[in-house]
């Protein structure tokens, strides 16, 4: 792989990071590019897991807001809407008039922006351990909003990954600390994923859709996976038993899945 990184400038006029890998073989002209989304907390490097499966496709990853390299977030009127024009942003930058759009948890909040406001760009899309927003869906479980909340990655572990990946892989604690900049872009993000609500935008989503969720996930409700299905326009649905927030570290099986639609 090649790889490149770079500043999309955005139109308040900030900066923010994203990373290009393409294929040394030349590129299949028709396999889309492919943009991940990263959740609550996390930068790029959350997606290692999954890239195998994405092996010959052009990937572009970013730090949303308040994460790693890019621009913080400017208030706490700053919403997933708002973070879906800077992956539009961050399209333009990489000269990438479409991609397909693969969103995780918070990512895929943003995503679903992403392909409601920007039909036009987006191939195909993946929304994974997400919701459209309370009002219309299932509230996250108590016990990850006080993990969140109070910083604890270790408390969250139990929620994101099941028990016998946890035992397979102690280094995963590393997986779930926050890469926010500061604690107050932590909790605006957290703000930003909780106040989130697309619920009319979904019906505006044209691209062919997968909603991806383990059944078994303790950070946001299995039963958001049906409500996005069935509100979104030829949307699919791949629920994966014994899985939890993190289902792609740990089922190659899924990812495989997932990177057979995201190629169309």
């Amino acid at each position: 792989m090649t790889t490149t990184t770079g500043f999309a400038q955005t139109r308040d006029g900030s900066s923010i990071w994203y990373r290009i890998d393409r294929p040394n073989a030349p590129v299949d002209p028709t396999r889309p590019p492919v943009v991940l989304i990263s959740g609550l907390g996390a930068d790029e490097t959350i997606w290692e897991p999954a890239l195998e499966s994405l092996d010959g496709s052009t990937i572009v990853r970013l730090h949303n807001r308040g994460i790693g390299h890019s621009a913080d977030i400017p208030s706490p009127a700053w919403t997933t809407r708002d973070a879906a024009a800077d992956v539009a942003a961050v399209l333009d930058a990489a000269a990438l008039p479409r991609a397909a759009v693969y969103g995780h948890s918070l990512g895929g909040r943003i995503a679903q922006w992403v392909a409601a406001d920007f039909p036009d760009r987006v191939t195909r899309l993946v929304l994974g351990a997400t919701t459209t927003g309370d009002v219309h869906g299932f509230p996250r479980p108590e016990a990850a909003t006080r993990a969140f909340e109070a910083g604890n990655p270790v408390a969250a572990l139990e929620l994101i990954f099941s028990p016998s990946y946890l035992a397979a892989h102690p280094e995963a604690a590393a997986t779930t600390e926050s890469r926010a900049t500061s604690p107050e872009q932590g909790a605006l993000q957290l703000a930003m994923s909780t106040a989130h609500d697309a619920w009319e935008a979904l019906p505006r989503i044209r691209a062919r859709t997968l909603v991806v969720h383990g059944v078994d996930d303790g950070v946001t409700d299995v039963r958001n996976a049906s409500v996005l299905r069935d509100h979104i326009a030829d949307a699919d649905l791949l629920l994966l038993a014994g899985a939890r927030h993190a289902y792609f570290c740990e089922r190659p099986d899924a990812n495989a899945i997932i990177a057979a639609f995201l190629a169309g």
